[in-house]
């Protein structure tokens, strides 16, 4: 028996077995046509800095991501909500085409074990042109899984802002120059809206963007307050949920491209608090 007993399901089916709610959930007019599958569209709320893109990596990351855990929730035999946990990713930025038009995004999903499921995304803008890819792996667990290991709720849910994701991350103690930086965020409930109702975490896009946000302080020493970057492939990691009421630091330094044919540079971002990494990601780039 399939888990989506429909021909499609639409958010209304698909809401309640999932871990994330609006406003971090935010795509519009899913659907899911058969279990594993998911498509729809795509806002852009987030500020993309110094990216020269018509999305941020870090906000067609968050999208992307919640569209594949839709698409494995699709096809999760287990009905009951669940938390979809982005662990490891692989995921690459196109330099743009045209202008800002509707951004369409695709999932295919599947699980490959009983607490862990993998996801391809692509996003297409109205032309057909791809924007970005993501595949990704997820942790799946249980609502009880998950209330055992993040303990008992340490901060309440915040009522607003409506949108706390378009707005640039509050990093503290900036020190940077043309090569490196570290930076001090702290994590708020307020920053974690939808993310997750009770357990108020850090999502994986706002550590990205608060790691982008402080690279854009070395770019600008570096090449001046003028440039911008483009980025390409880019692998993450998240290992740890920093919940509200945590310090994060964070920390971007430079480390060789993955495709140097295709970008001649690469950094990598990292976010700590208490002595365990949180999140990683090294991002190959061309200033441009």
């Amino acid at each position: 028996m399939t888990s989506v007993e429909s021909t499609t399901a639409t958010y209304e089916e698909i809401g309640p077995r999932i871990c994330v709610t609006p406003p971090y959930y935010a795509l519009g007019d899913l659907v899911s046509p058969a279990p594993g599958l998911a498509r729809a569209t795509v806002p852009v709320q987030t500020p993309t800095g110094r990216q020269a893109t018509l999305i941020g990596v870090a906000e067609a990351g968050r999208h992307l991501a919640i569209l594949g855990l839709c698409a494995a929730a699709s096809t999760n035999p287990k009905t009951a909500r669940h938390y979809y946990l982005a662990h490891r990713g692989v995921g690459r930025m196109y330099p743009p085409v045209g202008t800002l038009t509707t951004l369409h995004g695709t999932a295919t999903a599947r699980m490959t074990g009983r607490n862990r499921a993998a996801a391809e995304t692509e996003l297409h803008d109205d032309d057909g042109n791809l924007v970005a890819r993501l595949d990704l792996e997820y942790l799946v667990l249980s609502v009880a899984v998950f209330r055992r290991l993040m303990g008992p709720a340490r901060a309440p849910d915040a009522a607003g802002p409506a949108n706390p994701y378009s707005t640039p991350a509050p990093l503290a103690d900036v020190a940077a120059d043309a090569r490196s930086a570290t930076a001090k965020l702290a994590v708020e409930a307020a920053m974690c809206r939808g993310h997750f109702a009770g357990y108020p975490a850090l999502p994986v896009s706002v550590a990205g963007f608060a790691s982008f946000s402080l690279f854009d302080h070395v770019l600008e020493a570096a090449a001046g307050p003028d440039a911008r970057w483009q980025a390409g492939v880019y692998r993450l990691q998240a290992d740890h949920l920093a919940a509200a009421g945590q310090t994060c630091t964070v920390d971007v330094g430079p480390t060789a491209p993955a495709e140097p044919d295709a970008h001649d540079k690469a950094f990598i971002g990292t976010l700590r608090s208490g002595g365990r990494n949180v999140f990683s990601i090294r991002l190959d780039y061309t200033t441009v």
